[in-house]
Formats: C-alpha cells, structure tokens, sequence
C-alpha cells in the first residue's frame, strides 16, 4: 500500500509542475552506492567491526525547469544499502545487511552555469526487504559458499527519511552526471520496550543519466 502512496505521490509531484512549466525533461538513470551506518547503541564493537558496501542503484527522474538558474527534479528510485561485518578479532567479511528501498528524492537544483548544477532536498524511501547476509562455517548454500539469510525487516522502520545534497552536470547531448551524499535523519531500528539502539542510513551516490527529450 505504501509503495502505491509513493508512486501516486511522484505522479503527483511531476503532473502538477509539468502543468505549470514549458521545459519538463524525463529520463532513466543508474548507478553505485557506497553506504554505511552511523550506530549509537550497547554493542561497543559495531561501529570498529562495520565496512562500507558497494550496491547499486537505478530508476527514473523528471526535471522541472523553473528559470534559467533553479530547477526541480523528483526520482523515483530503486536502491540498495546496508554495510559488511567483519568479525570482532578480524578483518575477514562476515556477515551483510542488505537493505532495499523505494526511494523518492525531490531534489532542488541551482544551476551555477549552464551546466553545472548545486543539488539539495529531501528523500523519502520505502523499505522492500531487510537481511542479514551471514557467512560462517556451520551454514551452507547450493553453490557451496558458505553462508545463511536472516530476515530483519521487521526490525526495523518502513520509512526512511532522508537528507540528499549533491552537485550534477548535463552535457548538451541529455547526459546527466551526479555525486551525492545522502543521510537517514530517523532512526532505522523500530522502537521497542528496553531497546534505544539508534541506527541511520549513509550513502554516497554517482549516477549517469539520459534525458530522452533534452
């Protein structure tokens, strides 16, 4: 039901700007994800055992231009997070979170010259699926990796809410680049009785896109 509130939510969002402006530009875009966790909580050793972890990230944007210096561009993504473990005495990967959202950023863009942009706004992101990716010797998958999938999603919010700031470029031929940071500004982890561990999100983004009407 969420994920259909977001979809509406963008459609929303795009047809009321579209309605409004004469330069509307659409496209795809895909790219990598660099994420991590900022942790506050009992377990002294999470934060000395947490690794970044490479994922990806692809899906489709609308840009709304307002003037010849701001625009507006919401996405709707799909996009995976999370971090790698390792153990408490090691180096050697571990274990995973492995977390994958429906993401909607609606990103504010100033453009410095004609190009390059300055990018800012707020995320909001749907979790699809939580699991904890454990590799150890008593489990054993039918590749013959060692490893065993632990459900997490109940454990931890539907929604995240976030914070994106970033720059972009747009080449005359619709190619769009982009570096992002983005951070959770809400506890990841659900609140239950005798537990306050405090878990947020941290990504950083490169995307190359295409605009189809440029």
């Amino acid at each position: 039901m969420k994920k259909i509130v977001l979809c509406i939510l963008f459609t929303i969002i795009t047809t009321q700007f579209v309605s409004a402006q004469d330069k509307v530009y659409y496209g795809a875009k895909v790219g990598g994800n660099i994420s991590h966790f900022f942790y506050q909580g009992e377990d002294e050793s999470f934060n000395d055992r947490s690794k970044m972890k490479l994922a990806s990230h692809f899906g489709a944007f609308a840009e709304i231009i307002l003037n010849d210096y701001y625009a507006i561009q919401p996405e709707l993504l799909f996009s995976t997070k999370g971090a790698r473990f390792s153990k408490s005495d090691e180096n050697d990967y571990q274990s995973a979170y492995v977390l994958k959202y429906l993401s909607l950023p609606v990103i504010a863009k100033y453009y410095v010259t004609k190009s390059f942009s300055i990018e800012a706004g707020p995320q909001f992101a749907y979790l699809l699926s939580a699991k904890d990716v454990i590799r150890d010797d008593e489990y054993q998958t039918n590749y013959g990796e060692e490893a065993a999938v632990i459900e997490m999603k109940d454990d931890l919010t539907t929604l995240d809410i976030g914070i994106v700031v970033g720059t972009g470029y747009v080449f005359d031929t619709g190619l769009y680049l982009s570096a992002r940071y983005n951070v959770g500004i809400n506890n990841t982890y659900k609140s239950f009785t005798g537990f306050d561990d405090h878990l947020q999100n941290g990504t950083i983004q490169f995307s190359i896109g295409y605009s189809l009407n440029y």
